[in-house]
């Protein structure tokens, strides 16, 4: 060993490579302290053709390469002649300090420059001041990222929704129990959140975590207090609703401004927000300064569990549902009013060979209105099962179809069919998407609407336009674990999470708004799961020992709901619709969104931290989203023409993602001609302001 480590010294220092541009310090130092293995990994630049010639004859591994850098496992003497022959210009060793962690997160949506006030912010931002709403499973109150410095709880209060003992129950809800910060310092606090395995926790450490319990995965919001609510999932009537209303009269009492994250929700539903629970968490919400509400979009992207139904004209169409046995099933429609009166629908059956054994009658949208109406399928006398019809229109015109069918025979598949002039909405986990016979197998089949991907996320409050609905990408590729042990996570970072529930609403509205990093970001844990995820499952487990592995939108949406406590810091009167805006406007794009946003997979793009506070720093001072312009092309290298509906006088101002003033201008006229020679070398995303005197005209593009 000692003899490679000399050769190679001697090899550098005789031909003058032994300096910083050859050998990065780290590889430097480790060979002057000779402390390598005799095989180890780097990376180099150079010829790759050479390269890998020379791989067999100087007994390196060229593990792979991209563009004129590989990854190469190697010994010093191959090292030394690699850049004696110069096939090799540069060696990089990389320190195992990785940390795969929430640092990623706050680094991908672009918040870690809020936290560290970087220009022009004139502060740095930590969600002091600010009240973070927590309606989830619950929380581990004892996980030290959630208390202050001197030990004590951050949490002010935390209502569990299921016990029936053991302290105050709050009024005027009436059910479960209510803990106070006093309460939970002093141990008598009797709440977990181990029957849904942490899921609260780990969202409110990455809201809210401060990282005390290693100094690492530090959550967004590291210096607000919280509450924290913990539903009873098995409880009916407005328990959401009820949530939202507790933790903003908390935030009223303390006098502090209040953003909310519900990483839950019901896939079933109208999806338009006009439920009543959904209306009346937008009455607390809409306009009132210093309320901001976040919500999770939803984890069933990739299941086909949603059905547009228009019938052609003069014909039929129709879905399946199919059941296991003789299990009730359950099948709901919606439509607007309008769009359903000349719709009619009937329910029929197939056997499992495709055998057609009827249907009851086709009935009009009314049918059931006024009462349920019962209907039974018989085959040769023979009953098939029993159909009960129900259905309501809300005061917001919304028309719902509740059918009910009580099957007599196992294993058939019930057939919803429509006709008339209309349309409808269907979600149902039970529709039939596979296994679909052929033509000749049952002629009919040609009328099968298949059920999508579209318009997947949950329903209600979701849809609202003042809450922030979050959809879901990955934040890593790969991680070391608690046995510091690399980890391959099997995606790719950046990319949106398959699971990722899709838009738009009902009625067209772009959902989700806004994605953020969900899938593969570790956050706080209860302490007692620990020891044995550590045991038999240390794969999950960060280092550190403290930190787990979570995922879905419901990793994601607190990731914005912390970003929202910041922007509260920065703006305390702010209301929903202008922190929606801002976020909304000053998103990112990249390879992975594409530049055709918003769209039902992305929204608006990716969050960006730092941006949506520049939409206010850099004199937004109305948060609209402007479609009065085009920019062509975009993304663009040389130049980039602005047209504009009419013809303005104002000035324009170009800045990059950083907040730096790239270009002052005026304009005069309905166009505007942005040249890539005025950035020098600057490439990214551009945040261009058009100021009129009748209107703020904010434009996002893209120099590749």
């Amino acid at each position: 060993m000692k003899n490679f480590y000399t050769l190679c010294l001697s090899l550098l220092t005789c031909f003058g490579m032994y300096s910083q541009s050859v050998l990065n310090n780290s590889l430097k130092t480790r060979l002057e302290d000779r402390n390598l293995p005799e095989k180890f990994t780097i990376l180099v630049q150079g010829n790759m053709i050479k390269l890998q010639n020379k791989a067999s004859v100087m007994s390196y591994t060229v593990n792979y390469f991209t563009g004129n850098i590989a990854s190469v496992t190697l010994d010093a003497t191959a090292l030394g002649t690699l850049l004696q022959d110069k096939i090799i210009s540069y060696a990089e060793f990389i320190e195992p300090r990785k940390r795969p962690m929430n640092d990623t997160m706050l680094v991908r949506n672009r918040i870690k420059a809020v936290k560290q006030g970087a220009a022009p912010l004139s502060q740095a931002y930590n969600g002091s001041g600010v009240l973070v709403g927590i309606i989830d499973t619950g929380v581990d109150f004892n996980h030290p990222d959630l208390k202050d410095a001197s030990g004590n709880t951050r949490i002010k209060f935390l209502w569990d929704q299921v016990p029936t003992s053991g302290s105050t129950v709050p009024m005027p809800y009436n059910y479960g129990i209510e803990w106070t910060a006093a309460q939970i310092n002093a141990s008598v606090c009797t709440h977990n959140d181990l029957p849904h395995y942490g899921h609260g926790t780990h969202v409110t450490g990455i809201a809210a975590g401060n990282g005390l319990a290693n100094g690492t995965h530090t959550g967004c919001a590291s210096q607000a207090d919280i509450v924290v609510v913990a539903i009873d999932f098995n409880k009916a009537g407005p328990t959401i609703a009820d949530a939202v209303q507790y933790i903003y009269g908390k935030a009223t009492a303390l006098g502090l401004p209040c953003v909310i994250n519900a990483s839950l929700g019901d896939y079933y539903g109208s999806h338009d927000g006009t439920d009543l629970e959904a209306k009346s968490i937008e009455t607390m919400i809409q306009n009132v300064p210093g309320r901001v509400m976040v919500a999770a979009a939803g984890n069933a992207g990739g299941i086909k569990f949603h059905v547009k139904t228009q019938p052609p004209l003069n014909d039929t169409s129709f879905t399946w549902l199919k059941t296991t046995g003789t299990s009730t099933l359950y099948y709901w429609c919606y439509a607007d009013t309008l769009q359903i009166k000349n719709v009619k629908i009937s329910v029929g059956a197939n056997r499992a060979n495709f055998f057609n054994l009827g249907r009851i009658g086709f009935k009009n949208y009314n049918y059931g209105l006024q009462s349920t109406q019962n209907d039974t399928l018989k085959y040769n006398g023979n009953r098939i099962g029993i159909v009960k019809t129900s259905a309501s229109i809300n005061n917001y015109g919304v028309y719902e179809l509740f059918v009910r069918i009580y099957p007599d025979t196992a294993n058939l598949n019930w057939r919803i069919e429509s006709k008339g002039a209309g349309l409808h909405d269907a979600w149902n986990f039970d529709f039939v998407s596979t296994g679909l016979p052929t033509a000749s197998q049952y002629p009919f089949i040609s009328k099968y609407v298949m059920p999508d991907t579209n318009s997947t996320i949950v329903s209600s409050f979701q849809c609202l336009d003042d809450v922030i609905t979050v959809a879901n990408y990955n934040n890593l590729s790969n991680y070391y674990d608690v046995n510091n042990v690399l980890q391959s996570t099997g995606v790719i970072g950046g990319q949106r999470a398959l699971s990722s529930s899709m838009g738009p609403t009902r009625t067209g509205k772009i959902k989700p708004d806004i994605a953020a990093t969900g899938d593969y970001v570790f956050s706080d844990i209860p302490l007692s799961m620990l020891p044995n995820l550590i045991a038999n499952a240390p794969s999950v487990v960060a280092q550190g020992s403290m930190h787990v592995q979570g995922g879905g939108t419901s990793a994601a949406s607190p990731v914005v709901a912390g970003l929202a406590a910041l922007f509260l810091n920065f703006n305390p009167a702010a209301t929903s619709s202008m922190v929606k805006l801002a976020i909304d406007n000053c998103a990112y794009s990249d390879n992975f969104t594409g530049t055709s946003l918003p769209n039902a997979a992305w929204g608006y793009g990716k969050l960006d931290g730092k941006a949506a506070l520049l939409c206010v720093v850099t004199g937004k001072t109305e948060q609209k989203i402007n479609n009065d312009y085009t920019a062509y092309p975009n993304p663009f290298s040389d130049k980039v023409i602005i047209q504009l509906q009419e013809n303005v006088v104002g000035t324009v101002s170009v800045y990059s993602i950083e907040g730096k003033l790239l270009l002052s201008d005026k304009i005069s006229g309905s166009n505007y001609t942005i040249n890539g020679e005025s950035f020098n070398s600057y490439k990214g995303l551009l945040l261009v302001r058009i100021v009129t005197g009748k209107q703020n005209i904010n434009i996002k593009l893209l120099r590749n």
